[in-house]
């Protein structure tokens, strides 16, 4: 009986620390973000107006790991900021042509920007310290800009893409606990609307085969107990081509009735930035 009770107590040790030194299956990381984005539209090839500000952000992640292979990962960010505009004056009855770019300017226009994503993540190592990464999922971002806030003349817009995402990156463990995991990864656009809202009444455009690219270069450093802190400097990109168009009949200042169409010009967005985050 002695004996078997000894034996119970090793075996229940040795469980207690397999468990106590085991990998924790649940990732979860914070941070903080800094960019400066830059929107521009383009007719006829030529630009036609353009938004560029920085903006702040506080980003979030979980990560699941089934196995040492497999995991799944929920990772989304929230930013808020302000823009200076560059554009034009459209053509009016007053003035057919317009004026050109650069003629108008606006200065401090709130923006705001959430971008929510759930991958499959698969980490293969092909040598000591050094594994490939895969990964490939949904994603939804909204952009919106709040003109209207600053100029009572002016509108609010915003729009909204789903999109899905495949990358590919490498973690590398280098000295002291450092680690780097270089990035790439392309978004391919599945749904997309842009909403105007005007004075009197809400134009829907929808926008089609939207494309992104990111690159992302983290460096991070390891701690024993398994925390980690990680500074990850980044570019996102989006090229958007010319949306649908919208009819609707208006009535201008003569009190003269017309069929007014509306479109959203080919677009690209930029960010330049980089992102702190603790994860635990």
């Amino acid at each position: 009986m002695q004996k078997i009770t000894t034996i119970a107590l090793i075996a229940s040790g040795a469980l207690y620390t397999s468990l106590t030194h085991a990998k924790n299956p649940v990732e979860v990381g914070l941070g903080v973000e800094r960019y400066q984005e830059t929107y521009r539209e383009y007719e006829n090839g030529e630009r036609f107006m353009q938004q560029k500000g920085d903006l702040n952000a506080f980003n979030g992640s979980i990560k699941y790991h089934f196995n040492e292979k497999d995991a799944i990962k929920i990772e989304g960010r929230y930013a808020k900021g302000k823009v200076d505009y560059t554009g034009g004056e459209n053509p009016s009855s007053e003035n057919p042509e317009g004026t050109p770019y650069g003629s108008v300017h606006q200065k401090g226009a709130p923006r705001r920007s959430y971008d929510i994503r759930s991958l499959y993540v698969y980490e293969k190592s092909i040598r000591p310290n050094v594994s490939i990464i895969g990964e490939s999922g949904l994603g939804y971002r909204v952009l919106q800009d709040l003109s209207a806030r600053i100029d009572s003349e002016d509108y609010n817009r915003k729009n909204k893409t789903a999109y899905t995402q495949i990358g590919l990156g490498a973690k590398v463990g280098l000295a002291h606990g450092f680690e780097f995991a270089p990035k790439i990864a392309y978004n391919q656009g599945i749904y997309g609307r842009q909403y105007s809202y005007l004075s009197d009444g809400t134009v829907t455009l929808k926008q089609h085969n939207a494309r992104g690219f990111e690159i992302e270069l983290p460096i991070s450093k390891q701690f024993s107990n398994q925390t980690k802190i990680s500074y990850t400097p980044y570019y996102r990109g989006w090229r958007v081509p010319t949306s649908s168009t919208f009819e609707r009949i208006e009535t201008d200042e003569d009190g003269d009735s017309g069929v007014a169409t509306y479109s959203e010009p080919k677009n690209q967005t930029s960010e330049v930035g980089f992102k702190l985050q603790y994860s635990f």
